[in-house]
Parts: C-alpha cells; sequence; structure tokens
C-alpha cells in the first residue's frame, strides 16, 4: 500500500472515531463491539436506497442513489443536473468506501464513511467542510424517513 493511500486512511479513520465521540453517542461495550464488527468487515456497500444529502454552492441538495453489487445510480433528485449520476464502489477497508459519480453534467469523487446505524458519512474530495450523509431509505423518495424514539414509536 502506497504511504499516502496509508496517510490518507488512517486520516479518515480518525475523524470517524473523533466526530463518533463528538456526537456523545453511548452504548454498552457489548453492543459497540458487536456493530462495530459489521460495519469494520463491509466488504460491499448494501443493496438499497440511500438518500443523500449533497452541500455546495451555498445550497443543499438532495439525491437518491441506489446501489446494487456495489454499483451506485441516482434515480432521483431534487437537482435535475444530478439525476443518472453514477459510478462503482470500491472498499478501502473498516467501513470506508471509495466512489467516482458521473454523468455529462456533474463528477465527484466521494468517500463514504460507514456507521454503526447502517448511515454514512460522505466526504467529497476535495473535502470543504461539507456535512452530509447518506441515510437508507426504502424507497427512491426525496422524503427524509421519520425518526424512531426508544419505545420504537415514529414521530
Amino acid at each position: 500500500m502506497k504511504p499516502t493511500r496509508k496517510i490518507l486512511l488512517s486520516l479518515i479513520l480518525c475523524v470517524v472515531a473523533l466526530s463518533d465521540a463528538c456526537l456523545g453517542q453511548t452504548r454498552s461495550a457489548a453492543d459497540a463491539r458487536a456493530s462495530e464488527t459489521k460495519f469494520l468487515d463491509m466488504k460491499s456497500v448494501p443493496d438499497g436506497h440511500f438518500l443523500v444529502n449533497l452541500q455546495g454552492d451555498g445550497r443543499e441538495r438532495l439525491v437518491n442513489i441506489e446501489v446494487k453489487d456495489n454499483t451506485a445510480k441516482c434515480v432521483n433528485s431534487n437537482d435535475a443536473p444530478l439525476k443518472g449520476l453514477q459510478g462503482k464502489f470500491q472498499v478501502i477497508g473498516n467501513g470506508v468506501f471509495v466512489i467516482f459519480f458521473q454523468n455529462e453534467n456533474y463528477r465527484a469523487s466521494q468517500y463514504w464513511l460507514f456507521r454503526n446505524d447502517g448511515s454514512a458519512v460522505v466526504k467529497e474530495v476535495p473535502d470543504r467542510g461539507e456535512k452530509q450523509t447518506a441515510v437508507p431509505v426504502a424507497t427512491d423518495s426525496l422524503d427524509l424517513p421519520k425518526k424512531t424514539d426508544d419505545h420504537g414509536d415514529r414521530s
């Protein structure tokens, strides 16, 4: 592995560890080990839909990405030039994947850093400090999933 790739991977893992610690999430040690093992062992991005918020040019755009066999395609967006984006995920390791999206209007390289809940932090290359996430959803809708409380009730 090239030294720059090792450094980049180390930096990404540090960001993930720090962001999880800063969010103040508390879990039992057993739960933490079990869920960390699941996403640390990921060899591919799970099939299904992900709702991604993209930030740039002072605005937020939503895209619904459908993943099948590690191939991703934008199937819905509130910004027409982003529709049809396609790319293929490549595993870096420890729940981190890289993808190069492109269509005739747009190109972007992203790192997806998966978390215990199945969502992913999305970092653009170059990173400009955007707060972007990919949340698993059931359909190609642009509606955010409703949150559940500790009792399983939806709000």
